[in-house]
């Protein structure tokens, strides 16, 4: 029989069946020998390759007549031909109306399916070909179906050249298998198990303390990975890449740059190595913070303001901190309304924690009200001042140097007299003492009212001293300090 050189139509004997999907579960391979059976879509038969001719091959697969194969399934990547004349080989039936059409990439991406979906479920490692790239990952081709492998899941870094990887054959693992229709592939589990089996018998080779040459293979906001050799992976946390506190490491280093790094810890079991820089040079505070002592004025550089305070660089790696209750003198809500950053002023050492490594500053306008401040009076004494200043809430005193409050309720006047009219600026008043507080600051309080039981208090307080002195005698509590009174 002369084959033609295009698909003609052929009679059915049977109703056309209508198309199913190719994901079906494939039929039996039709028997080569019944000659009598009529196919479907979707069936699989084996056949003999009879006649290569223009763009299609006719395959003798035991119907009445041939079905045919496009050369485009049947060439290799160079364009040659991959069969010839008498090869046997098998295909799906994807079409029946007229011509009966067949497909080998179907045929093979049905097998593969069904070792897929086994993959799938006891998730175990399957080779696939990257054959394309688009804007959100990689094509991927398992026997002959095709899988999508995000950008972020097929290496532990990012790739610069995805081009590159068309062509190359990896193991995969099935992270998504939506039923054949949609498969998701990812290499990061067995490239994360890879790399930990490798660590975990190489950190044997690794000693804390030792130094290595690094080079910095990525960035991150809390450190940098750098790999130190041998296939090892090293995390150097921003913390540990300077004494001077740094925002991000890509403020001090870059990708590709070749460091000195210093082993401070290796967690076997985890597989990590802990990396430093800031180890191998001297500790500031070994050499400047710890020889602070309170008190000392020094000069530094505002780094950066917070709501509870200001940091002030006062030598390179040494920060210290002026919280804002002492900024000023006068009450403030934030540092800003005070300091900018980048000014130098002038601190003085409040308090040094060496062992938390912290350095508390102040304003050396607040650190001379807090000096300690030589008091010739104590609780109770009767004392002379001078009017200071006169505020809303009471009198300010100086008494021999010594500033003290004397509130409106102790100033013995009327309710809302006027203090700043009745007691100029110099006026001087006779008060007594209530109270001394010594704390952080200085706090004296006084009382012009207080005075008027003054000298009774002091007679009384004399009498009973010299009754534990004398033998008791007669007469009433009343007659006998009426009679000392006299005396």
């Amino acid at each position: 029989m002369t084959e033609p050189t295009e698909p003609t139509a052929i009679k059915a004997t049977e109703p056309t069946a209508t198309e199913t999907p190719a994901t079906e579960t494939p039929q039996e391979p039709v028997n080569a020998g019944f000659a009598g059976r009529t196919v479907r879509v979707g069936d699989i038969v084996v056949g003999r390759i009879v006649k290569i001719t223009g763009n299609v091959a006719f395959v003798d697969y035991g119907a009445r007549s041939e079905g045919y194969i496009e050369l485009g399934e049947l060439r290799n990547e160079d364009g040659t031909l991959s069969i010839e004349e008498g090869l046997e080989l098998e295909a799906e039936v994807v079409q029946t109306r007229g011509a009966v059409k067949l497909s080998t990439k179907k045929a093979e991406a049905a097998k593969s399916l069904a070792g897929i979906e086994e993959a799938w479920k006891n998730q175990t490692p399957i080779d696939g070909k990257i054959v394309g790239v688009n804007k959100g990952g990689y094509e991927i081709r398992l026997g002959g179906v095709r899988a999508f492998c995000p950008n972020s899941q097929l290496a532990e870094r990012f790739v610069r050249e995805p081009v590159r990887e068309v062509g190359k054959i990896y193991p995969f693992i099935i992270s998504e298998y939506g039923k054949g229709k949609s498969i998701v592939v990812t290499r990061r589990p067995l490239l994360l198990k890879e790399k930990a089996e490798r660590t975990t018998e190489m950190t044997g080779d690794v000693t804390v303390g030792e130094t290595r040459q690094a080079t910095v293979t990525r960035l991150q906001p809390f450190g940098a990975f750098c790999d130190i050799g041998a296939g090892l992976e090293g995390l150097l946390h921003v913390s540990e890449i300077s004494h001077t506190r740094i925002n991000h490491p890509r403020d001090v280093i870059n990708e590709g740059d070749a460091i000195e790094v210093k082993i401070i810890r290796v967690e076997k079991e985890k597989g990590r190595i802990a990396l430093s820089i800031k180890a191998m040079s001297e500790d500031p505070w070994s050499t400047f913070a710890s020889t602070l002592k309170p008190g000392q004025v020094l000069k530094g550089k505002v780094e950066r303001l917070q709501d509870f305070g200001a940091f002030v660089n006062i030598a390179p790696g040494v920060d210290g901190l002026m919280h804002v209750s002492v900024i000023s003198t006068n009450r403030i809500e934030h540092p800003s309304e005070v300091l900018t950053v980048g000014e130098e002023i002038d601190v003085v050492v409040e308090k040094v924690d060496s062992e938390r490594k912290r350095i508390s500053l102040m304003a050396p306008d607040v650190a001379e009200t807090r000096k300690p401040v030589d008091i010739n009076f104590k609780v109770g004494d009767k004392v002379k001042g001078k009017v200071h200043k006169v505020e809303g809430f009471g009198v300010f005193l100086d008494v021999d140097g010594v500033v003290g409050l004397i509130p409106n309720g102790e100033m013995d006047t009327e309710r809302g007299a006027d203090h700043t009219r009745m007691f100029p600026i110099g006026t001087e008043l006779e008060v007594k003492v209530l109270g001394i507080d010594k704390g952080r600051q200085l706090r004296i309080r006084l009382s012009r009212k207080a005075l008027k039981f003054h000298d009774e208090e002091m007679a009384m307080k004399e009498y009973r001293a010299k009754q534990k002195e004398a033998p008791r005698s007669l007469g009433t509590f009343g007659d006998l300090l009426q009679n000392f009174l006299k005396d």
